[in-house]
């Protein structure tokens, strides 16, 4: 069967692969445990959470079995995106792959920067004993009097997460690429995992077990107030390009490509997460 501009299943099967690769707080933070079947926007997903277990001492005997309690998170599919763009038939006399590609590669960036924003927008639900730093008083990140140096707001990060019994496996941290120069200007020579190419998906190596992955997603205000987000993911997220279709456009020459993208996501732990909101200050020694 030849492979045809035409074809919404190969476009849809593209820009799936191509999504995957350019979602960095995604890569970061979510995780796609209950995605189950979504139809369309209003779609739910039920999130089941199981009680703490109780311990006691041992006496000789053991008391009546406990019950575990349970308790369901709703996380309802809230978001609808669409892409729409024409492959002109003058264009499509180059290889039909290299089109499907190129295409799929331009749409997937564009769903993947809106979508990064939106997890980066879930520092809000962080709980608030998790944070260092605020809207009123921002970290200035520096190595000026006064100001806080990038490794050791870092390490304050990590107290946090420390200190409410946040695991120390699996930990990720979303940084923006100011933050990154710092880091690398006060290691210096120093051993470090911090490499200089950054991954299609922002994975930029690890300090002390945590994976640092950088983006220019990190939502702040005006080049201001940065909300850097640390932990493990406990984010759900799920998706679907429910709806992928070709058609003749009306006015030009070409085939229209167009599809709807629709997800949601929920934090479904607030205190397994810790919040940083820092100002750029001084980065050079």
């Amino acid at each position: 069967m030849a492979i045809t501009v035409s074809d919404p299943t190969i476009w849809s099967a593209r820009i799936l692969g191509y999504l995957t690769k350019t979602f960095v707080f995604g890569a970061a933070f979510t995780n796609r445990n209950y995605e189950g079947e979504i139809k369309d926007a209003g779609s739910t997903v039920r999130i089941l959470q199981v009680g703490a277990v109780s311990v006691q001492d041992y006496a000789g005997s053991v008391s009546a079995p406990e019950t575990l309690s349970d308790s369901a998170i709703t996380l309802t599919i809230d978001q609808q995106k669409y892409f729409n763009f024409i492959v002109d038939d003058v264009d499509a006399r180059r290889s039909v792959l290299q089109l499907i590609d190129e295409g799929s590669k331009n749409a997937a960036q564009a769903i993947s920067d809106v979508r990064d924003q939106y997890v980066a927008g879930f520092h809000s639900a962080i709980d608030a004993a998790n944070t260092y730093g605020s809207d009123a008083t921002p970290i200035v990140i520096g190595f000026d009097a006064g100001q806080v140096t990038p490794y050791d707001a870092f390490l304050e990060l990590t107290q946090k997460l420390d200190e409410a019994n946040v695991p120390t496996v699996n930990r990720r941290v979303v940084l923006p690429p100011w933050f990154i120069r710092g880091l690398k200007a006060q290691f210096g020579a120093r051993a470090t995992s911090l490499g200089d190419n950054i991954t299609e998906n922002g994975f930029a190596g690890q300090v002390d077990g945590v994976a640092v992955y950088q983006s220019n997603n990190v939502a702040n205000v005006g080049g201001a107030k940065f909300k850097v987000m640390i932990g493990i993911p406990e984010i759900t997220f799920a998706d679907a390009i429910v709806k992928t279709e070709t058609l003749r456009a009306q006015t030009a020459f070409g085939n229209i490509v167009r599809g709807l993208h629709v997800y949601g996501a929920k934090l479904t732990r607030p205190k397994a997460m810790a919040l940083g909101t820092f100002n750029k200050g001084k980065l050079s020694k």
